[in-house]
């Protein structure tokens, strides 16, 4: 028995009102491994007095010590150079202060009257030299690829400002819905992919030997981009309404490139279905350089060309888990660096679920896996370890892995033995639809749950979550009275 929960499908569907507008110009140099640029953030304050802006490509300027950001970067990282100025607010020079990556604006000139209303416009010239690592924003002899490039504003939440430190374990970011016009100007020789729908972009020539990209896309989290020589080609499908690609580079295996597109094409379909229609018309697949394995950004995801060799048994697992990432992440959005497990989680949970489905015997063994590494954590206990904990506790990625990844899958596992797969993906659908284009926090979905189960989810979550081994037994009672509800 499936229960209708009578919660409206299409609560979040109404226009977003005052998001962020991100207007740039941007040259690129493949060659010199050079990107410039202007950018203009239109936006309404939550802060009267102060915005802050991510430069996150400034982290990659200093060299980072430790195995963990030796794990992220690779062993002999290249640094890169990075340079923001001529930093206005509404037309009038400003002084902005920088700390770490952190640019604290001031949304007036010193002693002008500050409008508490808005919206504000910002305007920040940058110009950088690509750092060269296996991470989310580097190159190669073919590719540059641009992950975490743009300046981008800091949220603002119930706590305050987050103006969080980069992080080598997950992905330590937190950012909000808005709209993006950006024009690239690159040579003409070079083929390019990104967030926006590319195959709508107008193209135009403004000087011998170069193109420019005029691309636009509204409610996306972010803005990537990769610029590709022509030894890359691309395969393109539909699922659904929306345009499918995947690029890979003269030399990777053909027949596993066509097995990552597919498994691409028909996980984006399934995850339509199952958890909610995809808005974009285009998604790509990317085969860059480094060691990335994989990372998500709105309407398209990179893959590492290690996944692009003959027989890569884990490139179908990735580029579905990227895949499922469009909703938790991309449409459902979550304070990253606090709360990875919220997609992260949820992300594995959708993954194993459609592997199980189109590749059983594979979907298998990734559920004992996930079921092993999630279940048996007295290690974790005894160092008060948990999968509910900000990025900078986890000592080591494997610990980020067991309870971020694991500890949340084994839970939903357990709760689709509950409910049923068909229940819970209706709960999960109703989820995204209610949260669709906005933040949501563990506490929200605390809620969430003890609305869909009928009764107080806290311990159920405490016990899996905060790993409160005091709430194991209610925690199973919990979900033992689940089933039995279930079954009536």
């Amino acid at each position: 028995m499936v229960m209708n929960l009578g919660w409206p499908a299409k609560a979040s569907e109404e226009p977003l009102l005052q998001k962020p507008l991100y207007q740039a110009n941007v040259h690129i140099d493949p060659v010199k491994k050079e990107v410039s640029g202007s950018i203009a953030i239109i936006f309404w304050p939550k802060d009267p007095k102060h915005a802050y802006l991510h430069l996150y490509p400034d982290v990659f300027t200093k060299r980072q010590d430790g195995m963990l950001w030796e794990e992220l970067l690779g062993k002999e990282p290249g640094l890169g150079t990075y340079d923001s100025n001529k930093l206005t607010v509404d037309g009038k020079a400003v002084a902005g202060k920088k700390t770490g990556h952190i640019l604290e604006i001031p949304l007036a000139a010193e002693g002008e009257p500050i409008s508490e209303t808005g919206p504000h416009k910002i305007e920040l010239d940058f110009a950088m030299k690509l750092p060269h690592n296996d991470g989310r924003m580097s190159y190669d002899e073919h590719a540059i690829w641009l992950g975490n490039w743009l300046p981008i504003l800091a949220v603002y939440d119930q706590g305050g400002w987050r103006l969080d430190a980069y992080e080598p374990v997950g992905d330590p970011f937190y950012s909000e819905v808005a709209d993006y016009e950006v024009n690239v100007t690159f040579p003409a020789g070079y083929q390019w992919a990104s967030t926006a729908p590319d195959k709508a972009a107008e193209v135009t020539a403004p000087s011998k030997g170069e193109k420019t990209a005029r691309l636009r896309v509204k409610d996306v989290r972010d803005f990537a981009l990769v610029v590709m020589d022509a030894s890359y080609q691309s395969t393109e499908s539909k699922a659904g309404d929306t345009v499918v690609r995947t690029w890979w580079r003269q030399g990777d295996d053909v027949q596993q490139a066509k097995q990552n597109h597919q498994a691409a094409v028909s996980s984006l379909a399934y995850f339509h279905q199952n958890l909610g229609a995809y808005p974009y018309t285009e998604y790509d697949v990317i085969r860059t350089g480094g060691a990335i394995n994989g990372m998500e950004y709105p309407a398209l995801v990179f893959l590492d060309g290690r996944h692009f060799l003959a027989n890569a048994e884990y490139a179908i697992d990735t580029v579905v888990h990227e895949t499922a990432h469009q909703w938790f992440y991309g449409l459902v959005g979550n304070d990253q660096l606090r709360e990875a497990w919220l997609d992260e989680g949820f992300t594995e949970y959708a993954t194993i679920s459609f592997l199980t489905e189109q590749y059983p015997l594979h979907g298998a063994e990734r559920v004992r896996r996930r079921l092993a590494n999630g279940t048996f954590v007295p290690l974790y206990v005894k160092e008060h370890q948990r999968p509910w904990q900000a990025l900078t506790e986890f000592p080591a990625n494997q610990y980020y892995s067991d309870l971020v990844y694991s500890r949340t899958t084994s839970m939903l596992w357990l709760l689709r033995g509950a409910w049923g797969e068909e229940r819970l993906y209706d709960v999960l659908r109703q989820y995204v639809a209610t949260y669709r284009y906005q933040l949501v926090s563990g506490e929200q979905w605390k809620a969430f749950l003890t609305k869909a189960a009928g009764e107080d989810a806290s311990a159920f979550l405490d016990y899996w979550m905060n790993l409160d081994m005091s709430q194991q037994e209610q925690a199973a009672a919990w979900l033992e009275r689940q089933r039995e509800k279930q079954q009536k």
